[in-house]
């Protein structure tokens, strides 16, 4: 039986302050074959996920995956508030993730989001600095004002933001917004620039990803297919001449679920879909 995957963490430069990073390498007797960046989704749904994107990286690790993830500007253990954040910072982090990654790792390079990040992460597969060899794309978020339209709706439920008052109705909040004010939603300050920024975002309308793209849903229900919405844009952009390697598979919606949960069968499968797109054959030494 082969050695752990090696985890270090650390610190690295951003645009705006330091960026805390978490590394998974190949155990001892792995060749690095190719390296991912993750681009984590946001709020509940990021701490949420930790346990399935610390699975997920160790799989990647086994099969010769180099992983690097990092907490967004004002998120977890990197500089700044949460309040301070904003759209155009957080993709300034993925670049700067980025860039550590490929310095650090010289291998081809994935470019992996959930959620909100795999918005985030389609967004600026196209730019030339990225120019991934693959997309990875975890249950994304179809657009990023539908996004915070449900954010909106939480915070405006006074149970939910834990207000004993009247709670906020969306004009107010919006008004907000337009002033270019913060407010908190569900214990996090929100930054209007986050919101705006995020909300002139749709899956359907970023520039086409100039690379393969490997997209994987979990569902919870039965039949386990893709979303509609999801097999639309797949079906544009293989049109388009992107290969899109599109699938669902049986498991929970771990990023909203109250409970931690993990699905095996998403691993698998990303893992399998990953390591034939960039490190065929054999993508493990013996």
């Amino acid at each position: 039986m082969r050695d752990s995957a090696g985890l270090r963490g650390r610190f690295v430069d951003g645009s705006r302050g330091a960026l805390a990073v978490v590394m998974w390498t190949p155990p001892p007797g792995v060749a690095a074959r190719f390296a991912v960046l993750h681009v984590p989704a946001a709020f509940e749904e990021m701490n949420k996920s930790r346990r399935m994107v610390a699975l997920q990286a160790r799989a990647f690790a086994a099969a010769g995956g180099c992983v690097v993830s990092y907490d967004p500007s004002g998120t977890g253990d990197s500089a700044g508030d949460h309040g301070e954040a904003t759209w155009a910072r957080w993709r300034d982090d993925a670049a700067a993730a980025w860039t550590f990654m490929r310095n650090e790792f010289p291998v081809p390079g994935v470019l992996w989001g959930l959620r909100l990040g795999a918005l985030l992460a389609a967004s600026v597969a196209a730019d030339a600095h990225f120019a991934p060899s693959a997309l990875l794309l975890w249950q994304p978020v179809a657009s990023g004002a539908t996004y915070f339209n449900q954010f909106l709706r939480l915070a405006a439920a006074s149970e939910i933001a834990g207000r004993t008052g009247p709670a906020r109705d969306g004009k107010m909040l919006r008004t907000t917004l337009a002033a270019g004010g913060s407010f908190e939603i569900a214990g996090y300050a929100v930054h209007a620039d986050l919101v705006t920024g995020c909300s002139t975002v749709n899956l359907d309308a970023v520039a086409l990803p100039g690379c393969p793209v490997i997209w994987r849903e979990s569902s919870p229900g039965a039949p386990v297919e893709a979303s509609a919405w999801a097999q639309k844009i797949a079906q544009r952009w293989e049109a388009a001449g992107v290969p899109v390697d599109l699938s669902a598979v049986s498991g929970p919606s771990f990023w909203a679920s109250a409970e931690i949960e993990e699905s095996p069968a998403l691993i698998a499968a990303t893992t399998e879909a990953v390591t034939r797109q960039i490190a065929p054959a054999s993508a493990v030494d013996h």
